[in-house]
């Protein structure tokens, strides 16, 4: 691995065209005579001796400095001075590009790797017809592989967010699932660039001991154009070239697991504890998979709401919870929660506190599922939580939905918010049809005056609670009975050791 100068190069060399704002050129012109009026000065780093240097050295100096001003800015502001990047901010066009770069690489643990002198995997610049694709800022792990990929393409417009044409970079040969996790555009000049970060982890299951390291030494992607046709429901995937960027494993730290044996006691009605199974502390990121209840669904509030998770070292600071990307697919029970940068470089950290606050849980497999027949006498009773449901009536609507009244009482008003009602899955429909059914689909519940179906409505008639399902008309239903969308408090702070 080497330091920022290989990605600096390879978007070098990619981007040489880009069209440059007048600003910058003005800018680069007036350096030398900033140079000799005193107002730029070098300042050594910690523990360097001041340089001298005669004043006809300085000229020459800054013109160099002038031709570096137009290379750091083509290269994205990679690693550079606060006070540098405090000025490329300011400059027309490129402050997207910046800006993404910037926050991005603080997000996802890039920034804090390379402060740690931790580089990431050389990039690689390659062109495909009139496609010019580089991967950069490329961490691997054993169970985690991000990076970031910069498009430039004449075959489409990339600022056009409705294109039905896109460019994907993914790994072949990896035993890992994931996809992008942000995206942006640059669009300065006459050759707009498409920014994006993607983050693939181990697929479950995977218990080599090297994990993805396990998979030789080049790392291999598919560069594919997707093409869709909405009318036709469609979409193409052509791969049109492959990239691969060769690493060398013994220079890649490994993790630190950690198996804390504690867990947060729940007040619920159908689980008690939510447990820490275990801590994975990467380079660039934190990982804490939890274990819940079998057949549940579990939600947790993002990094700026409220009664979002967090972990906090004994330092005081805070590594906020970051789920972007989609969610490792764990077993059953089984949950992750990813967090954003890593104490990984600091050895000084002896302990993290997992703060867990809300959650929000839903069952997938129903406790409770009947048949309802549209001819059977009622009250129908079915039992739920150690409770009746009482069935009072069913109406079948032409306008198309099921309309259940349902005897208030039976369930305590906590339950009442948090059942659903799920019915039958409706048959696929065209596009066409598709439209059609939502613009029905709509109308019906503002008729109703209701926020979705599936629910207990109390719509003010007298001792019934309504329940409106969309369906076909039929002879029978097969009908399940979850709690869904429940939020529980656990607010509990949970501390970790990474210290024997």
């Amino acid at each position: 691995m080497k330091s920022d100068h290989g990605l600096k190069q390879a978007l070098d060399k990619s981007f040489d065209d880009i069209a440059v704002p007048e600003s910058l050129y003005q800018f680069a012109g007036e350096l030398p005579d900033k140079f000799d009026a005193g107002e730029l000065e070098h300042t050594p780093a910690a523990g360097q001796a001041p340089s001298v240097r005669p004043r006809r050295y300085r000229r020459i100096a800054a013109g160099s400095a002038a031709a570096a001003v137009l290379v750091l800015v083509f290269s994205f502001g990679v690693r550079m001075s606060p006070a540098f990047a405090s000025f490329v901010k300011g400059v027309p066009g490129f402050q997207i590009a910046v800006d993404w770069l910037t926050d991005v690489r603080k997000k996802d643990g890039v920034q804090n790797a390379i402060d740690n002198n931790y580089s990431p995997i050389d990039p690689v610049t390659k062109q495909f017809g009139g496609t010019t694709i580089t991967i950069g800022d490329i961490y691997l792990t054993e169970e985690e592989l991000i990076y970031k990929v910069f498009v430039r393409t004449d075959e489409f417009d990339v600022t056009d967010e409705g294109r039905n044409q896109d460019i994907w970079v993914t790994p072949r040969d990896l035993p890992a699932g994931g996809s992008r996790t942000s995206t942006s555009v640059t669009t300065e000049g006459n050759k707009p660039v498409l920014q994006e970060t993607y983050k693939f982890q181990l697929a479950p299951g995977e218990d080599s001991a090297g994990g993805l390291l396990d998979y030789g030494s080049e790392l291999r992607f598919s560069v594919q154009k997707h093409t869709s046709d909405p009318e036709l429901r469609k979409r193409d995937i052509d791969e049109i070239g492959k990239i691969g960027v060769p690493f060398d494993s013994g220079k890649i730290l490994h993790n630190k697991v950690f198996r804390p044996d504690i867990a947060a006691a729940v007040e619920d009605r159908d689980w008690k504890e939510l447990k820490v199974d275990k801590l994975t502390i990467q380079p660039t990121t934190m990982n804490v998979i939890l274990k819940g209840r079998e057949g549940w669904g579990y939600d947790f509030p993002r990094e700026d709401e409220e009664g979002a998770p967090y972990l906090k070292d004994d330092k005081g600071r805070v590594y906020p919870y970051d789920p972007s990307g989609p969610g490792l697919l764990l077993k059953d029970g089984y949950l992750q929660l990813p967090f954003s940068t890593s104490v990984f470089f600091d050895k000084d950290v002896r302990q993290l506190v997992l703060h867990i606050g809300k959650v929000t849980v839903t069952e997938h497999k129903p406790e409770a599922t009947f048949t309802l027949s549209m001819n059977e006498k009622f009250p129908k009773t079915v039992r739920f939580k150690d409770r009746d449901v009482v069935i009072e009536s069913a109406e079948y609507h032409k306008e198309g939905y099921l309309q259940l009244k349902v005897r208030k009482g039976t369930l305590d008003k906590k339950l009442e918010k948090e059942v659903s009602f799920i019915g039958e899955s409706l048959p696929e429909k065209s596009v066409d049809e598709y439209y059609a059914f939502m613009r029905q689909e709509e109308s019906i519940r503002e008729g109703l005056g209701i926020p979705g179906y599936g629910k207990l409505e109390d719509n003010g008639q007298g001792p019934y609670l309504n329940v409106y399902l969309l369906a076909e008309k039929k002879d029978s239903y097969r009908i399940s009975l979850v709690r869904s969308n429940v939020e529980v408090t656990v607010d509990q702070d949970l501390p970790i050791d990474l210290k024997p």
